[in-house]
């Protein structure tokens, strides 16, 4: 099964006192120095990793020195379960503790996120601490925590997947603010293509009543995701007659699996401001 790669670029992390030689920061850092400054060797704080719910997905994190060794280096690296928000069956770590081999700067590890059929928070996190690499330093300024977010989206987005006739299948529309959800689980939608490109519309928006003005989403063509194109007078719910007024609309259209994911912000305080609205084709 084609596995989709997502490689974080190799920065080895190095501390040069001086340099008057741009081709090679490293080798004069261990002439002149000979310490080894040890770190994760990514070119972000918070790297993302690529979740694709319909295949398995390699992702490559990389640990670093700034010295080569005679002998293999032992690194230690600590899953922080207290921080981390991603469940257990999205993602397996290849290695906890992995070994830069001799005569080599890095090494790399691999986080395979699966796909089982179910989407995970997409605000979920990993994080992965760096707690030593044998004969080598940690510094205070090194890049030895990582918050590892998730991009979640399809190799490909091909909107005739999600146009046709989808049926709800989660949802949290509080309508009523403080008010209990109004349940559309196998409520019929009807998505159709357009008014404009890389546009879909949601009939009769996401109204349980009668009424609501159909829903215009834009979707990007490269990453699925949503904003909203729609009247900024749109009502996309009435209750009982009454419209109820939303402020912004965005989401993830997974065409892979044939799901469009939207996230409508209500006028309301958090927790109730954000409605969650899946339809499955």
């Amino acid at each position: 099964m084609k596995k989709i790669l997502y490689r974080l670029s190799v920065i080895v992390i190095a501390v040069l006192a001086t340099s008057s030689c741009a081709d090679n920061d490293i080798e004069i850092f261990d002439a002149r120095n000979g310490r080894a400054i040890a770190g994760f060797s990514n070119p972000t704080e918070s790297p993302n990793i690529i979740f694709n719910p319909a295949e398995d997905t390699e992702n490559i994190l990389t640990i670093g020195v700034s010295t080569r060794s005679d002998s293999d280096r032992a690194v230690v690296l600590d899953l922080d379960l207290s921080e981390t928000t991603l469940g257990s069956e999205f993602y397996t770590i290849s290695n906890l503790n992995p070994v830069i081999p001799a005569g080599e700067f890095t090494v790399d590890i691999v986080i395979t996120t699966i796909a089982t059929g179910g989407l995970p928070d997409p605000t979920s996190i990993i994080a992965l601490n760096l707690v030593s690499v044998a004969d080598s330093e940690i510094l205070a300024e090194s890049r030895s925590e990582l918050e590892i977010g998730l991009s979640v989206k399809c190799p490909s987005v091909d909107l005739e997947n999600v146009t046709g006739n989808g049926e709800v299948v989660v949802n949290e529309i509080l309508v009523n603010g403080f008010g209990a959800p109004i349940s559309l689980s196998g409520s019929p939608k009807v998505v159709l293509a357009g008014p404009e490109e890389n546009q879909l519309t949601i009939v009769g928006g996401v109204s349980p009543a009668l009424g609501a003005d159909d829903l215009i989403i834009e979707v990007n063509p490269d990453t699925g995701s949503v904003s909203y194109a729609g009247p900024e007078d749109a009502v996309f719910i009435v209750n009982g007659g009454n419209p109820v007024a939303y402020r912004g609309v965005t989401g993830q259209v997974l065409t892979c699996i044939g799901l469009i994911s939207l996230q409508i912000e209500g006028p309301f305080v958090a927790p109730f401001d954000q409605n969650a609205f899946d339809i499955q084709f």
